[in-house]
């Protein structure tokens, strides 16, 4: 079969331009780092790094959450510690005002400095994080946890809600406790009927029993009191407990991160010495092609009459 002159330049002329295209891609792979540049490159490893790139944004989100709940445990913990230590206060003074000895005039004293706890621990239930929101009020995190009713009470306004966040593909954290659990009502008997008296009326009730000097009220109150005293710890245990969680997952995210950043540098980043190496050789092939395309163009008819 004959091949004309058109027929071998038609050849010579998509051979270079098969060769160009190759080395134009072996460029555009150096200047990006990327072993493909588009995913009809190779559709299989661009799913796997799309698959990589997800699981590591997934990671990082985790990464926030968890910095996020280390940040609002912190600020619980340090309320707790403190409302522990003022508990203790209230738990110390009550076991004074239920003795005997104790003087009319002594209770009185006793109620000032308990009054001004009280206050320090309503300020404490009312807590808020670095970014404003109560710590104590369940998900309800931009209302005031404990506030006055129209009685003059002071009442939980929060919910039961404990707000869970993803730290991980499969396990999830809490981010509060809810403050009626922190700061909890106890059971009363009041002539043979169970009544919840909440944490604060605990408090007030045992400030009326000084102010009272009655000494029976007052040591159904250290009972009480001993009983908040004793859930408080109870209470920090419980965010203790939460805080060793998330300085664990922390570390397993950290492993993680690492693993999916390795998987995914290995199956998208270009080794640059491989990477040169194939660009030369590209290069020269290219260049042998355009030599003997040089060649072949300057044969003319007349070379074969001569």
């Amino acid at each position: 079969m004959k091949v004309s002159t058109s027929q071998i330049f038609d050849r010579a002329t998509s051979q270079m331009s098969a060769q160009q295209a190759k080395v134009a891609e072996m460029q555009t792979k150096l200047a990006t780092g990327k072993q493909i540049t588009r995913p009809s490159d190779n559709p299989e490893q661009a799913a796997l790094i799309q698959r990589l790139t997800t699981a590591l944004n997934r990671q990082d989100v985790y990464q926030t959450n968890l910095d996020s709940i280390n940040s609002r445990l912190g600020a619980e913990e340090s309320a707790l510690m403190t409302a522990e230590d003022v508990m203790q206060r209230v738990r110390e003074l009550a076991v004074q005002a239920s003795s005997e000895t104790v003087s009319a005039a002594d209770r009185q004293i006793i109620a000032a400095e308990i009054t001004a706890l009280r206050d320090q621990l309503v300020s404490l239930a009312n807590t808020t994080d670095v970014s404003g929101n109560y710590v104590f009020s369940g998900s309800k995190v931009r209302t005031q946890p404990f506030a006055e009713n129209a009685s003059g009470d002071l009442v939980y306004q929060g919910d039961q809600n404990r707000i869970m966040v993803d730290v991980s593909d499969q396990r999830q954290l809490s981010l509060n406790r809810p403050g009626n659990e922190v700061f909890p009502s106890v059971v009363r008997e009041v002539d043979g009927v169970s009544e919840r008296v909440s944490f604060f009326a605990v408090i007030d009730d045992f400030t009326t029993g000084l102010k009272a000097n009655d000494l029976g009220q007052l040591q159904d109150s250290l009972s009480e009191i001993s009983d908040l005293t004793q859930n408080m710890a109870i209470s920090i245990a419980d965010v203790g407990s939460r805080m060793r969680i998330a300085e664990s997952q922390l570390d397993s995210l950290t492993e993680a991160k690492l693993r999916y950043q390795t998987l995914l540098s290995n199956a998208e980043d270009l080794d640059y010495a491989t990477a040169i190496t194939q660009l030369t050789s590209e290069i020269m092939s290219l260049e042998a092609g355009q030599s003997s395309f040089a060649k072949i163009s300057q044969l003319s008819l007349f070379d074969y009459i001569r």
